[in-house]
């Protein structure tokens, strides 16, 4: 959600285009609409009412992940989970544009938390010291094959060993979910292990690993 990478549709590798899942646009309001379901990103009245669905079943499977440390979100965007996160420790949260951090910050005041916001690039290397969870909500589907596994990288260098890596992401169209372990385990095998993925439904999947 960068806004700085090939997005989907580019020939050198990158997942296929959504098919009317409506992939997360890139300004503040547009992307305030297109996760609340509103005009312009109505997606009609039973998909519409399954992206709510899954979308409240992203946020329960995130706040039962364990982990012990800090958290790290790479594609804050404009706060949606940051929230949530916020509720379970202390949170640094990036995105490559200060407008969307605007909005997270806004969010986490309505909500009475903080977190640590920081417009910053989200291929560049990790600071601080090591997460305990690293939070990736709709980054990777967005990207061609190469900078997906350069994002990949990145990701793991941000996290302690054992660290827990979690995913909320647009499902591929016509989901085999023999094909989605096929695929988590090719994207993210070289660096983590004891990978977990679950389809939620039609819109979305959620995939989470452990650092090695």
């Amino acid at each position: 959600m960068s806004g700085e990478v090939p997005q989907s549709g580019d020939p050198s590798g990158a997942v296929s285009s959504r098919l009317g899942l409506l992939p997360p646009p890139a300004e503040p309001d547009a992307l305030e609409a297109w996760y609340l379901n509103r005009a312009p990103y109505d997606r009609g009245p039973l998909a519409g009412a399954t992206w709510q669905g899954e979308i409240d079943r992203a946020v329960l499977w995130l706040d039962a992940l364990p982990f012990t440390g800090r958290i790290v979100e790479l594609g804050a965007a404009i706060g949606f989970w940051t929230v949530l996160l916020a509720s379970r420790g202390e949170v640094s949260a990036y995105d490559a544009r200060e407008d969307r951090l605007t909005r997270a910050r806004q969010r986490l005041l309505a909500h009475g938390m903080t977190a640590h916001l920081h417009p910053r690039a989200l291929h560049e290397g990790a600071e601080g010291a090591p997460a305990g969870l690293l939070f990736l909500p709709f980054v990777l589907s967005q990207l061609a094959a190469e900078p997906r596994a350069r994002q990949v990288e990145v990701a793991h260098g941000w996290l302690a060993k054992d660290g827990r890596l979690a995913i909320v992401d647009l499902a591929p169209p016509n989901l085999d979910p023999s094909t989605l372990d096929q695929a988590a385990s090719e994207m993210l095998g070289a660096r983590f292990d004891r990978i977990r993925t679950e389809p939620l439904g039609r819109h979305l999947i959620v995939i989470d690993a452990l650092a090695r």
